[in-house]
């Protein structure tokens, strides 16, 4: 009994798709591709489909450029925390160091380079240029 169940569960699967296999065979009889209409279509179809190909490849190229342009102001801004100096505390440095080394892991080593760029480097690079200029000195005044 459970044998001609299964058999029977079988063959109406396959008669469910045999509409479906009718019409993929009839889609396939029916084209001819030596026909001027079918010819054109099938051009067209292939420019579409090589125009949108060449449209990915360039929008993936822009994304690669991009990201490996981040990849590598991640690695500079991970080695100037690294061998800075004028930092306000060791605290600072070592919070910067482990928020640069543990974006990478996350995914946003590129976030985390431009937030140290604007919120550290700029400002301690102003710092340390108006430590190290020298007064100005004013000639002394003629008698």
């Amino acid at each position: 009994m459970k044998k001609i169940v299964l058999k029977a569960a079988g063959a109406g699967s396959l008669l469910a798709l045999l509409p479906l296999a009718a019409h993929a065979a009839d889609d396939f009889t029916t084209t001819d591709p030596t026909t001027a209409t079918d010819a054109a279509a099938t051009a067209a179809g292939g420019t579409a489909a090589a125009g949108l190909v060449g449209g990915l490849l360039i929008f993936w190229l822009i994304f690669l450029v991009i990201g490996l342009g981040l990849f590598i102001f991640w690695i500079i801004m991970l080695i100037d925390a690294f061998k800075r100096t004028n930092w306000q505390d060791d605290n600072q440095k070592n919070l910067w160091l482990i928020i640069l080394i543990v974006s990478i892991f996350v995914g946003l080593s590129g976030l985390a380079a431009i937030l140290y760029y604007f919120i550290i480097k700029r400002a301690l690079d102003s710092k340390a240029t108006v430590a190290n200029t020298p007064p100005t000195q004013t000639p002394p005044a003629a008698q």
